[in-house]
């Protein structure tokens, strides 16, 4: 008798906990489709904003901000960047001029791109098996090496410009499974893979292999001197599984500083960034040379061409993505690595797999012959609610984490790789936890192109006769957590379209393949009304429930 009335409670229990979990979920999609607010003014510290190699650029901003622009850029990480750039290499060709404004709301680059983990990497064997179920196998391919592709376009540009403070370097990933089902699985995407995309190399590991093989470094180039990587995972039978190939990691906030720095010494006159000016407002303008007025904190400019690279942050101002994209609580880490773990030089990254769940890892180059930091990041799956209820929400500040989440960050390593993870080093663990927000989409792919005014609430009223490309707005944000593989050619790819540029053939240079952008940029990321309606959030159920 007592054991079937354990097993009904335990029953209801687990009717209860799904109950509970679609209930969670519903509050989500209704979070989800308020606007997310401004950034908070009180955001966490995050260790790659500390010590800026450019400390004028942090707080840069006019003394009057400029009454009008071509172009108005809203965000100043990684996308805008990109844009900008692309928009002004495109003037320099050209023989042409355009006027950029960037605004920021907090300082340079403290969104996203100087909140995540520096790790250029997507799990490109997932997505492919997923993409391929939507768009066939060979979209799917074409989808999957556009991001494959930012390793190599990131690393060749830090290299040509000699931005070796952004420590832009290839690496040697491994993916190390915590469990059986989640290992087969990504065994059978990474034969299925290999038939559409050869050319990268993915090595595979059983429990046996991954805990006693030893592996070479492909690296061919790095911007600190390479170790020899002969050596074994050193993870313990916690770990049944692995699989390793080719990804990248960085510094991100040095690397878009640099941009900056670059595009304000080159073009002072074509740039401007703006920093503590929030956008209040977006209102069309009926100047017969400017479509909009872009209300700030600091007084308003009238543009021609708005450019939303605010990540999770986008549909603040674009109320037809509200529902179709949402941004989430992400935690990362800086820990000391353990005085018994492996010295790899920056070469090495990982990602600790475990079911629908990952963490991201990568650790900095030795300096000075001390061990680089392991920056680290995830456990969202492992937060309140499997994660909800840290969903539908943009509050980057302490008060945004999540207790399990943090204690799961900050113990994961020293679990898998002991007994080589060894003692904690003076000082202890954890130098810095930081929270940052993550944008989703109801597709997972990212919404990058010209807006129709219909998601925007907003048509142009003027045009003036000189503009070759019609004043509009554009967006480039939903990166799905792998804004690493997709921002910067994302970014380059919209700069290329505000220039009217999109249909020539153009020569590559540092950051921008060559050819037509549409030779390279997939276009199923356009944001189309058909594709906006169907990226429903409600899609995500399959996954988080």
């Amino acid at each position: 008798m007592g054991g079937v009335q354990s097993k009904a409670k335990g029953l209801w229990l687990a009717i209860k906990y799904l109950f509970e979990l679609n209930k969670s979920f519903e509050e989500l999609l209704k979070r989800a489709s308020q606007p997310p607010g401004l950034p908070v003014s009180n955001p966490s510290q995050s260790y790659w904003l500390e010590d800026p190699p450019f400390p004028e650029l942090v707080d840069i901003r006019s003394e009057e901000l400029p009454e009008h622009a071509d172009i108005v850029i809203i965000g100043s990480g990684i996308t805008g960047a990109a844009v900008a750039r692309s928009v002004l290499q495109e003037c320099q060709r050209k023989g042409e001029t355009r006027k950029i404004v960037v605004l920021e709301a907090r300082t340079l680059c403290s969104g996203a791109t100087g909140r995540n983990g520096g790790h250029m990497k997507s799990s490109p064997h997932e997505l492919f098996v997923q993409l391929k179920k939507r768009f066939g196998p060979e979209r799917a391919a074409i989808i999957t090496r556009f991001q494959l592709s930012h390793v190599k376009v990131l690393t060749e540009l830090c290299k040509s410009e000699g931005w070796d403070i952004a420590e832009c370097r290839e690496v040697t990933t491994s993916d190390l499974y915590l469990d059986e089902e989640s290992r087969v699985a990504a065994l059978g995407e990474v034969e299925e893979f290999r038939k559409w995309i050869p050319e990268l190399d993915i090595q595979t590991w059983d429990a046996p292999g991954a805990q006693k093989v030893r592996i070479r470094s492909r690296l061919k180039c790095c911007t600190v001197p390479c170790v020899d990587l002969k050596q074994q995972f050193k993870v313990n039978n916690f770990v049944t599984g692995a699989i390793s190939y080719i990804a990248g990691a960085l510094w991100p906030y040095r690397l878009v500083a640099s941009v900056w720095k670059d595009l304000l010494t080159k073009f002072p006159k074509s740039l401007s960034i703006e920093t503590g000016t929030a956008v209040t407002d977006i209102l069309p303008w009926t100047d017969n040379d400017f479509a909009y007025r872009v209300v700030t904190s600091r007084g308003d400019i009238k543009c021609r061409h708005i450019v939303h690279a605010t990540n999770g942050f986008a549909s603040q101002y674009v109320p037809g993505l509200r529902g179709k994209m949402t941004g989430f609580v992400a935690h990362m880490s800086a820990q000391q690595p353990g005085t018994q773990f492996p010295d790899y030089g920056g070469s090495r990254s990982w990602s600790v797999v475990y079911g629908t769940a990952y963490d991201y890892v990568t650790q900095r180059p030795t300096a000075d012959g001390v061990p680089g930091d392991i920056m680290l990041g995830g456990g969202f799956f492992r937060g309140k609610d499997q994660g909800m209820a840290q969903s539908g929400y943009w509050d980057d500040s302490n008060a945004a984490m999540d207790a399990l989440a943090v204690n799961h960050i900050g113990n994961i390593f020293p679990t898998i790789f002991a007994p080589h993870w060894g003692d904690d080093r003076e000082g202890g663990r954890v130098k810095r936890m930081w929270t940052g927000i993550v944008a989703i989409t109801g597709d997972f792919l990212p919404f990058v192109g010209r807006l129709d005014p219909k998601l925007t609430d907003r048509r142009p009223k003027s045009q003036a006769s000189s503009e070759t490309v019609p004043a509009g707005e554009w967006v480039s944000a939903g990166y799905c957590g792998d804004g690493m593989v997709w921002a910067w050619l994302s970014g380059t790819a919209l700069g290329v379209m505000l220039m009217g540029s999109e249909k020539e053939e153009l020569p590559a240079v540092p950051g921008r393949p060559a050819g037509k952008v549409a030779d390279w940029f997939p276009h199923e990321l356009a944001p189309t009304l058909k594709r906006v309606e169907e990226a429903d959030l409600s899609n995500l159920a399959g996954r988080l429930l």
